[in-house]
């Protein structure tokens, strides 16, 4: 490039920035784009493994399959690392400036590791109970259930003691329940007609992907994303091997004309949405769950109502609506819990001024968001 001369215009600041707004905008677009294909996915495989169980699959059969199938595939993405190369040393960057931080010492390495393990269980407990409440429920209903989880992740935060009881959360926690109710059908139907093994399954998934919320935040920040889903998914593959290993040889083997869909499960319905999902949350941020929660049930639905025959009624969809509505309002308010009490003890306030009054730098302000 020649040398910018005296009579060349100058290039301002402005001009000089004028690409990168575009280029975030794009990340951000791409990234949007990678996370509803990922729900997509996970809702289309969740729909084909209701079809698998209706031709004599065993549902933990199949979670085991797609765990092992996701364990060898995030396996050779960390020992090829030329797709995360660059991920992995801002990663280890992170963890070098935690560990002078924070001065570890033995024990919390430790507990960094039982934390792991601990991720890895709830893992395994979530999917085999998504698939158990697949086998009892509809489809969409078990999605729906399945995304209580971040309701009773602000929940079990409140009983902690470390977030505070407000009416915006306590709104939310009751819609989520009523949500809930309505998604079962509990108003037009008794308790002798309710499947309550289905239900209980599909609460038991929640639970379990709050769990592995909660802990997977902690094992990420010890060993980096992309190793600790794999130290994950490696104890998911050792409690099923446990689980499975008393019942002999598989019956998943034997049904030789199914493994088309099950290949599918576990490539296109597990380890390509996860995949797009972590890549998406990279350039979209905290968004990206509600994105998921709110479009991962309504494909579950259309796919089973148009090739499982799986109809949802009038009162079924209301509730997944409040569900989904109230569980992205609450961990909006998770994620911004800052927000909600500024607002509360200084409604006049600027809401991007700090607790010292200055204004803080917006997200939109990073030039490195959306990278």
């Amino acid at each position: 490039m020649a040398a910018q001369t005296s009579s060349s215009p100058p290039v301002t600041v402005a001009a000089a920035r004028g690409p990168e707004p575009a280029r975030r905008g794009q990340g951000r677009l791409a990234g949007y784009a990678a996370v509803v294909v990922a729900a997509a996915l996970w809702g289309f495989g969740g729909t084909v493994a209701s079809r698998l169980f209706d031709a004599g699959v065993d549902p933990l059969e199949l979670v085991a399959t797609r765990t092992f199938i996701t364990l060898a595939g995030l396996a050779l993405l960390v020992g090829a690392g030329r797709a995360t190369r660059r991920q992995d040393r801002q990663e280890r960057q992170d963890r070098q400036e935690h560990r002078d931080r924070q001065d570890r010492q033995a024990a919390p390495e430790r507990a960094g590791w039982a934390v792991t393990v601990g991720f890895g269980v709830s893992v395994a407990v979530a999917n085999g109970c998504l698939f158990l409440a697949i086998q009892h429920l509809p489809v969409a209903v078990a999605m729906v259930l399945q995304n209580l989880a971040p309701a009773l992740v602000v929940g079990w935060l409140i009983m902690l003691g470390r977030r505070r009881m407000s009416l915006p959360l306590t709104l939310g926690l009751a819609a989520a329940l009523l949500g809930v109710a309505l998604v079962v059908r509990l108003p037009e139907t008794s308790w002798g007609q309710l499947d309550l093994v289905g239900i209980g399954f599909g609460l038991a998934t929640a639970a379990g992907v709050a769990a592995f919320s909660v802990l997977g935040s902690a094992a990420t920040r010890a060993h980096g994303a992309l190793r600790a889903n794999v130290y994950a998914f490696a104890v998911s593959s050792v409690v099923w091997l446990v689980v499975l290993a008393p019942g002999g040889a598989p019956g998943i083997t034997r049904h030789g004309d199914q493994w088309p869909g099950i290949m599918f499960v576990g490539v296109l319905g597990t380890l390509v949405p996860f995949l797009l999902y972590a890549w998406g949350t990279a350039r979209v941020g905290a968004q990206a769950g509600a994105v998921n929660i709110s479009l991962e049930p309504v494909f579950s639905a259309v796919l089973a109502w148009w090739w499982l025959s799986q109809r949802l009624t009038a009162m079924q969809i209301a509730g997944g609506v409040v569900l989904v509505g109230a569980v992205i309002a609450l961990q909006h308010l998770r994620d911004h819990p800052e927000r909600e009490h500024q607002e509360r003890e200084h409604p006049e306030r600027d809401p991007r001024e700090g607790p010292d009054g200055a204004l803080k730098k917006q997200p939109d302000d990073d030039p490195g968001r959306g990278r």
